[in-house]
């Protein structure tokens, strides 16, 4: 295979995929939802729209950062994405709580509302707050993501009028694996525990007082690791189970003699050690490390959309129309999306095209997809699969071989988007690049969803979800009740770099519908870029080099007859919220005008929740509906 030439950056071009769009914001916005509303502008803004006139400055922009943006609640904000040539534009309704709830909203008590705050503190003992404002991130890719699928739309033939979104149904669909899991019929989830009283979970410190995360993919390199360390060999095996399955139910209890064998070595030694044993191991690096970086310091794009020049003589595809009589069909009806990814990541950013209207075609393995068997069951198939696959259709390919290799050519022949999440550099190793499937079909858009950026600084540990936290300065927002950095279990990262992948095709779409591209298309995305979106406030800073302070945490607290969330401006202490029932005090806090919401301790009991439950579909399980409407 000959060499491609380089690789364009199409976001320095002369033309971008929203070149002539004009965003319209109101003068006065609600502080609640300043996050979600600054990721919209960055974001399109990236993307080549500008700003009308008469738009209000983005609180989370160039005028200072919002310290309590939590405080001011409001109901809804309208943001206007005008079409080029005075072609028509979108308004997207973005709301904090869904449409009919008139409750103050902000990050901290939707993260209470929408269970992330049990998901989060399954490791440390009870519910409690994320520390970042990963909901309201959620909410605002979203919302980006409705804006681009208006526009891609528009430019096929079938122009949407409107949209809307909020934050609380976008963070529903993003936790939907979890839901599933709490709420499969067959046999429900349970945290698993080790068979000892005490346990203690990642990260370890060592003799020299480093922290550090551990990652095994397979149980040979854990075993031969703890073994060097000096871990009794019962306990090593013991832990494994829970430690595998961290990822899918945010908790990791392992008994203490693991970390106890930690604490006995120097760090430089157990580097030693996991290299040696093939254990991935990393120090948990501060905000103040990460700012340092590259990718930090030049304000890297969340994505990376590049361009390669068409070959000679390829014909460029037809737009694809798919119109229903009658109706108004979803933005990415007529279009086709081939998917050969693993875990959540992947098919979480596919779940996302599909819910637009995309057909899917997804590639798995003879024998199938082995997390299809993973528990907790419903119909037969692990829940959590099916929350993020359902609806798509399999094609079982052994890619290793020539015939399952043209196989997939032949599969993305007649597809629009082709999505992997292969190691770096399988897919040239496998023929099966962005130059390769161009030639089955001509203006294919490209995507690949790793874990690390394509340049990185240095040696980086393996990409998954606790090593990126770590690597990349979440871990040190993300703290544990003692205030030590730790990961969360919730795979923060994994979600938002599904959702940003999603994002990401649907700008390159725009791209080739609109013209700015011409040639082949490749985008990238990665869990790193995911944190540089979710820490940008902190990493960047918005009036000092050196980052923005945190905004100030909402309080978690028992009342008379459960747990409580409040905003940071709600005026009572834990004592006074203990002396009443949850229910009089939402009443109070309400009619102040301060955001508040009862904790929901267990996942299962979301779709039974009067304001959420027409959110939910069922079939076997409870699955989160979409979180946009388009008329």
């Amino acid at each position: 295979m000959t060499s491609a030439p380089p690789l364009a950056p199409l976001t320095t071009g002369d033309t971008l995929p929203l070149d002539g769009h004009v965003i319209h914001l109101p003068p006065a916005q609600p502080a609640s939802l300043a996050t979600a509303t600054g990721i919209v502008r960055d974001h399109l803004t990236r993307l080549g729209a500008r700003f009308g006139p008469g738009s209000g400055p983005w609180h989370g922009g160039g005028t200072g950062p919002v310290r309590d943006r939590y405080a001011t609640p409001g109901p809804e904000t309208v943001i206007g994405l005008g079409g080029p040539r005075s072609a028509p534009g979108t308004d997207l309704t973005l709301r904090g709580w869904p449409t009919g709830d008139p409750t103050p909203f902000d990050e901290t008590t939707a993260q209470a509302a929408t269970g992330l705050m049990a998901l989060h503190g399954r490791a440390n003992g009870g519910p409690r707050p994320l520390g970042v404002d990963l909901l309201s991130t959620l909410g605002g890719v979203a919302a980006s993501q409705a804006l681009l699928a208006a526009a891609l739309s528009g430019l096929r033939g079938t122009p949407v009028r409107s949209a809307r979104v909020s934050v609380v149904r976008a963070a529903l669909f993003s936790l939907g694996p979890y839901v599933a899991a709490a709420t499969a019929g067959e046999e429900p989830e349970e945290v698993p525990s080790p068979p000892y009283r005490r346990a203690a979970r990642p990260p370890f410190t060592s003799s020299d007082g480093v922290r550090f995360e551990v990652e095994a993919l397979a149980v040979q390199p854990w075993r031969d690791f703890w073994r060097a360390v000096g871990a009794p060999a019962k306990d090593i095996a013991n832990s494994w189970r829970a430690f595998s399955a961290r990822p899918a139910r945010a908790a990791s209890p392992l008994i203490t003699t693991l970390a106890q064998s930690t604490g006995r070595h120097r760090f430089a030694d157990l580097q030693l050690l996991a290299e040696r044993t093939g254990m991935g191991i990393c120090a948990l690096r501060t905000l103040a490390d990460r700012r340092a970086d590259s990718d930090v310091r030049y304000d890297d794009d969340p994505w990376e959309l590049r361009e390669l020049p068409r070959d000679p003589g390829a014909p460029h595809p037809a737009p694809r129309r798919a119109a229903r009589p009658g109706s108004l069909p979803l933005p990415l009806t007529g279009l086709t999306v081939v998917e050969s990814t693993r875990h959540l990541q992947g098919p979480l950013a596919t779940s996302v095209l599909r819910a637009l209207g995309a057909r899917v075609i997804r590639i798995e393995q003879p024998g199938g997809d082995p997390a299809r068997g993973a528990a907790p069951l419903a119909g037969g198939v692990s829940a959590r699969f099916a929350a993020l696959n359902a609806g798509k259709e399999v094609r079982e390919i052994d890619i290793r071989t020539a015939a399952g290799r043209r196989a997939v050519a032949e599969t993305v022949a007649e597809a629009d988007v082709f999505l992997h999440t292969w190691a770096p550099g399988e897919a040239a190793r496998l023929r099966l690049d962005e130059e390769d499937l161009a030639r089955a079909r001509p203006g294919l858009v490209h995507a690949w969803a790793s874990a690390w950026d394509r340049a990185p600084d240095g040696p980086r540990p393996p990409g998954t979800d606790p090593m990126v936290q770590a690597w990349s300065g979440v871990a040190d927002t993300v703290r544990t009740p003692d205030g030590n950095p730790a990961p969360s279990l919730v795979t923060v990262l994994d979600l938002l770099g599904g959702q940003l992948a999603a994002e990401s095709v649907l700008a390159a779409l725009l791209a080739r519908e609109s013209g700015a591209a011409t040639g082949r298309l490749r985008v990238d995305t990665s869990l790193l870029g995911a944190s540089r979106v979710l820490l940008r406030p902190l990493l960047r800073g918005l009036d000092d080099p050196a980052g923005a302070p945190p905004a100030p945490a909402g309080l978690v607290a028992p009342t008379a007859d459960g747990l409580i969330a409040v905003g940071p401006a709600a005026g009572v202490t834990p004592a006074e919220l203990a002396t009443a029932p949850t229910a009089t005090w939402l009443k109070r806090l309400h009619a102040a005008g301060v955001p508040a919401r009862a904790v929901v301790t267990d996942l299962a009991a979301l779709p039974q929740d009067p304001a959420l439950s027409p959110y939910f579909a069922h079939d076997g399980y409870a699955r989160p509906t979409p979180p946009w409407s388009f008329s």
